[in-house]
């Protein structure tokens, strides 16, 4: 993981260097005296080539620095906790929903494969992998904040679930369905085809021939064996919450560090957007981290430790 991260923190640092726009610019305004320019550039950090700058930047942020925002001079680490809460109560809403959703359907589509059931779930996946989640989202606000009778869910907006948790719950619905219904359907697909492919294998026939009820059959033999690419790619979907936050938290104004990020991009503040990004990227290592090791347990053949007897 460490230099993965590396490789990221440079990639990101050029690629934000190499984007259009000078945030001395903003923050001149009108105004264009080269020595006000000088003296901007000097105070962001911006007047040393920028492999001294990588340089800095990193030297500070192994030590938990991730700089100052140029707009407000509030600390990255800061600004990032702050908007962090609810980033991660947007991203477990939706892992909830998509989980449920994936397993309940996915299972019992392929209990009933080829039914109308199966044919169902297989056009709602083909429906939520087709909709970009901008245009879902924008669709979802028309629908049950404007042409549904009662306003059943708020078009957008947060409020903390500690002030008022009934309001909260009602304007967390359409942004977790926003960001859970590309990655429900994924889901639900692959376990809907891991599960039939689990049902064709030996060990599944034996347990029949045994006799043991159907429902064990399917929990504790099928299940747990069609559960490790599914959980692949949960662990995927887990890490890129953040990635997909971006754009479901600017459309519902949903105050998370992805709307932070993209409030920070048009001004140029490089420290935000840096800080945002490499959380993104940890939270993708780490979640695929905790993925490997998930493997192991759901499959006992898989092991980490040393050469198998």
């Amino acid at each position: 993981m460490i230099p993965v991260a590396l490789l990221v923190t440079v990639f990101l640092f050029a690629l934000i260097r190499m984007a259009p726009g000078d945030p001395v610019l903003t923050f001149a305004g009108e105004e264009r005296d080269p020595a006000l320019l000088a003296a901007i550039r000097t105070d962001l950090g911006l007047d040393d080539p920028v492999p001294v700058q990588y340089a800095k930047w990193l030297s500070h942020a192994v030590r938990g620095d991730l700089g100052r925002s140029f707009q407000t001079k509030q600390p990255v680490l800061e600004a990032i906790g702050e908007r962090l809460p609810a980033t991660l109560e947007l991203g477990a809403a939706a892992i909830l929903l998509s989980v449920t959703i994936s397993l309940v359907v996915g299972t019992v589509a392929a209990i009933k494969r080829n039914s109308p059931l199966d044919l169902l779930s297989t056009s709602l996946t083909l429906a939520g992998v087709s909709f970009p989640n901008f245009f879902l989202g924008l669709l979802l606000i028309l629908l049950f904040s404007f042409v549904i009778p009662g306003r059943l869910f708020p078009p957008g907006g947060y409020t903390p679930f500690g002030t008022d948790a009934l309001d909260n719950l009602r304007r967390l619905v359409l942004p977790a369905v926003t960001l859970a219904a590309a990655s429900a359907a994924v889901n639900m697909r692959q376990m809907r085809s891991s599960l039939i492919e689990a049902f064709n294998q030996d060990y599944i026939r034996t347990a029949r021939a045994k006799g043991l009820p159907e429902r064990a059959v399917i929990t504790r033999h099928a299940l747990k064996n069609a559960l490790i690419p599914v959980v692949t790619l949960i662990g995927i979907q887990l890490g890129a919450i953040i990635e997909g936050a971006f754009i479901t938290e600017t459309i519902f104004f949903w105050p998370g560090i992805g709307r932070l990020a993209v409030q920070a991009i048009p001004s140029g503040d490089y420290p935000i957007v840096q800080g945002v990004v490499l959380v993104s990227a940890l939270s993708f290592m780490i979640s695929t981290l905790v993925v490997d090791v998930l493997y192991a347990f759901l499959d006992p053949r898989i092991s980490y430790g040393g050469s198998a007897t």
